[in-house]
C-alpha cells in the first residue's frame, strides 16, 4: 500500500504509515494513550487491547475496536490495490466508529448506548 517495504501482515495492518495514522485516529477517538512505537505488529495491538484497562466492558469494547480497525485496513488496503481506489485514512477511521457501534449495540455487550456519546469516545456509558 505504501511500497515502502515488502508487504507483510504486520506491515500492513499495524507499522505502514497509513495503518498507523489509522491507529492513531482510533486511539485519539478511544481517548486511549499509547507510544505508537509500540505496536509494530498485529500481536502487539491484540495484546495491548486484551490486558487495556480495568473495566471488562470496556476492555471487549476495546477489542472489538481493534478487531474492527485491523479488518477495515486490510479492507482499505485491498480497495487500492484491486480497485486503485485509496481511502483516506479519515473514512476508515469513520467506518470503524459506525460498524463498531452497530456490532456493540445489537451483538456485544447488552447496554444502552447513544450514538453522539460514542461518536464522542466509546467509552462514555
Amino acid at each position: 500500500m505504501c511500497n515502502e517495504t515488502e508487504e507483510s501482515a504486520d506491515h500492513i495492518l499495524v507499522d505502514c504509515a497509513y495503518a498507523k495514522k489509522v491507529m492513531e485516529g482510533i486511539m485519539r477517538w478511544c481517548k486511549v494513550h499509547i507510544h505508537m512505537e509500540d505496536l509494530q505488529a498485529v500481536s502487539d495491538v491484540l495484546n495491548f487491547a486484551n490486558q487495556w484497562g480495568t473495566c471488562t466492558k470496556k476492555r471487549k469494547i476495546f477489542m472489538a475496536i481493534c478487531y474492527s480497525t485491523l479488518r477495515r485496513i486490510w479492507i482499505a488496503r485491498n480497495e487500492t490495490v484491486f480497485k486503485k481506489n485509496r481511502l483516506p485514512p479519515e473514512k476508515v477511521i469513520e467506518y470503524v466508529n459506525s460498524v463498531t457501534f452497530l456490532w456493540v449495540k445489537n451483538r456485544g455487550i447488552k447496554m444502552e448506548l447513544i450514538r453522539a456519546n460514542w461518536s464522542q469516545c466509546p467509552f462514555f456509558f
